[in-house]
């Protein structure tokens, strides 16, 4: 399937919000603490990876919030806090015309 301009624009926008959040830890007074969604503080695809792009700091712990049943990955977060699974919502889809 292709990929919607709308989805790339807010690719684009969560990628640059991971980069700005990276940022301000990095200027923050240590120790620093980020409270985000999980796809914000995934280390394969947010805050963590533009720590280590800016600063090559690769020493931050994640700790990411799941519904049971939905796996994550050493990859992803050092430590999971499963909670109770949720009915299922598109965030987006009211902002999509």
């Amino acid at each position: 399937p292709t990929r919607r301009s709308s989805d790339l624009a807010m690719l684009a926008i969560q990628q640059h919000r991971d980069r700005r959040m990276a940022e301000q830890l990095l200027d923050a007074p240590e120790p620093a603490l980020l409270l985000a969604g999980a796809f914000h503080v995934r280390r394969d695809l947010g805050v963590p990876l533009h720590l280590k792009d800016i600063a090559g700091a690769d020493e931050s712990l994640v700790l990411i919030l799941a519904e049971a049943g939905k796996p994550v990955t050493a990859a992803e977060a050092d430590f999971v806090w499963y909670t109770a699974a949720q009915p299922a919502q598109d965030h987006c889809a009211k902002m999509r015309r």
